[in-house]
């Protein structure tokens, strides 16, 4: 069996056009709503819905939330299945996208990563899109990944200490990568993000992401981290003499990498 593990913190529309999606997903699954310190009406929704499939739902308590990587592993850790498949509240599965990702699982040592779109209203907007067909370590996301519960154990789960905004992703798939996992990119497995208040903080979510970033690369002090997550002082001062210059050519997303860079570089002495 699967289990469907999905943090959220007061998202309750969101979390809503997630779960009914879910209702036309066939096979044998289970979702997990990880409630992070809610103070909406996520909780009343929760206790009102009553999907087709098995859903249970676990509180951490009510206020700001302890962040996406704590929930994750709450979600992880009450899982029955042998297989967790992450998947954000804002990420709308589409269909055949369950049993997408368990096809894939032909041994102990994969890790699916789903192909991840954005609406149509938002793909003109600098935002990414994982389309593959080659994927990474870094290309681990929360979003769309499932892998087997062993494996996720063995690695030690998400890093809480990543408790705001970025970093968790790629740290677990670094570690995952050196364990040996075999990253498979599966383009059945389609979903929707939503990418929930998008152009709201966009530019201090990527500072955010920028610093978290520089973080991982700290943490394991391996210089292929840097490059990879384009935090190498290298790629960051050719970025940051550049990108103010193409703004006219790619619009938002300059915007968006040049805020990236500047949270990585002050990173650096933090």
């Amino acid at each position: 069996m699967i289990s469907v593990i999905v943090p959220t913190h007061n998202r309750r529309a969101a979390l809503e056009r997630k779960l009914r999606a879910l209702e036309g997903q066939p096979g044998s699954f289970e979702v997990i709503v990880v409630a992070d310190g809610c103070t909406d009406d996520t909780q009343q929704f929760l206790a009102e819905y009553h999907p087709p499939y098995s859903l249970r739902v676990l509180e951490t308590g009510r206020g700001d939330g302890r962040g996406v990587a704590f929930a994750r592993n709450r979600g992880a850790e009450a899982a029955r299945g042998d297989l967790l498949l992450f998947s954000d509240d804002d990420v709308v599965p589409q269909p055949g996208w369950i049993q997408a990702h368990q096809n894939a699982h032909s041994g102990a040592s994969v890790v699916a990563v789903g192909r991840l779109l954005l609406p149509p209203d938002l793909r003109n907007s600098g935002a990414a899109e994982l389309r593959g067909p080659r994927v990474f370590w870094w290309n681990i996301t929360g979003n769309n990944t499932s892998l087997p519960k062993p494996l996720f154990e063995k690695v030690g789960g998400y890093d809480e200490a990543f408790s705001a905004y970025g970093g968790e992703d790629p740290d677990l798939g670094y570690r995952l990568g050196r364990a040996g996992a075999r990253i498979q990119f599966v383009a059945a497995a389609e979903a929707v993000h939503e990418a929930y208040d998008h152009q709201k903080g966009a530019l201090a979510r990527a500072k955010a992401a920028g610093e978290a970033h520089v973080r991982v690369w700290k943490k394991y002090g391996d210089p292929k981290i840097a490059w990879a997550l384009g935090v190498h002082p290298v790629l960051l001062g050719v970025k940051m003499a550049t990108l103010p210059w193409l703004r006219t050519l790619i619009g938002p997303r300059a915007d968006r990498e040049l805020a990236y860079s500047w949270g990585a570089w002050n990173q650096r002495s933090a």
